[in-house]
């Protein structure tokens, strides 16, 4: 309904600052985040703008399929305009994780949808940051991609063996990224990859490489927390914690890092597509 994890791209300029707290079980949290995605479908399928308002943060931006910036405006302008119109949606189970007033959520979901008078209907693996505010969770930055039907009923059953691929392809990048190999980050960046950055604005593959080349961006080493990965198929997402030290133009930036990767395979081997990513402390 919308519309992983690198150790490496948690770069000054992508997170948001927020109170530094290990991962909490608190269950009124997670059914609140969970209601949260619920509420947002209904919202959509009744061109509740008012309510997706409330949902979406003022600051909420994320990556359309054709590599243009969605904001809240525009989002909630194709809504009101019926530019884009959910009819009906089911949501598969969720996984929520929290950090004090910052949360990482994502799973599956099966729509019927339409977007300018063509049906874009599917089945979808989407991740969203939330952050809480005046007491309230709201979305801030999302990320999707379209699940091969053909693979959805692989849902639930977790090959060990993949799962260990991707946890040693995100460990894999992030000594990459510590020894500066700027031809192993090439490749497991796609070509399209890109983030939002706290700014709002785009940050891109050539972006994040020129950073490394120059010298000017350097991860000195980093330790990641327990990763949670789900695979659907050819798509798969990743969201864990990560303690870094990091220089970033002679400063010191080190710190405590949630974030998010999508990723796909693409001619046998996984690559990142989009990265969502907060400062935990």
């Amino acid at each position: 309904m919308r519309l992983t994890t690198s150790v490496v791209v948690a770069l000054i300029s992508l997170i948001t600052v927020i109170p530094l707290h290990t991962e909490s079980k608190d269950i009124a949290d997670i059914d609140a985040i969970k209601q949260v995605e619920q509420t947002m479908g209904y919202a959509m399928v009744a061109g509740n703008v008012g309510e997706l308002s409330e949902i979406y943060a003022d600051n909420f931006a994320t990556i359309g399929s054709d590599g243009k910036l969605v904001t809240k405006r525009t989002l909630l302008t194709d809504f009101e305009s019926f530019h884009d119109k959910l009819e009906w949606f089911e949501n598969g189970p969720m996984d929520v994780q929290v950090f004090g007033d910052v949360a990482l959520a994502q799973g599956l979901v099966k729509e019927k949808r339409s977007k300018n008078g063509k049906d874009t209907s599917g089945q979808f693996l989407w991740q969203d940051v939330l952050e809480r505010r005046g007491g309230k969770w709201v979305v801030w930055r999302s990320a999707a991609a379209r699940v091969v039907l053909a693979d959805a009923h692989d849902a639930h059953s977790q090959d060990p063996a993949v799962v260990a691929d991707i946890e040693k392809f995100e460990n894999d990048l992030g000594d990459a990224m510590v020894a500066s190999n700027l031809e192993k980050i090439d490749r497991a960046y796609g070509d399209d990859w890109a983030t939002v950055a706290s700014s709002g604005e785009i940050f891109t593959k050539r972006e994040l490489l020129q950073d490394f080349r120059s010298g000017n961006h350097k991860l000195l080493s980093f330790k990641n927390g327990p990763t949670n990965v789900q695979v659907l198929g050819d798509v798969a997402v990743v969201q864990a914690s990560v303690a870094e030290k990091r220089m970033q133009d002679g400063k010191d930036i080190s710190g405590e890092f949630v974030f998010m990767d999508l990723l796909k395979k693409r001619a046998g081997k996984w690559v990142i597509v989009r990265t969502l990513a907060a400062r935990a402390g």
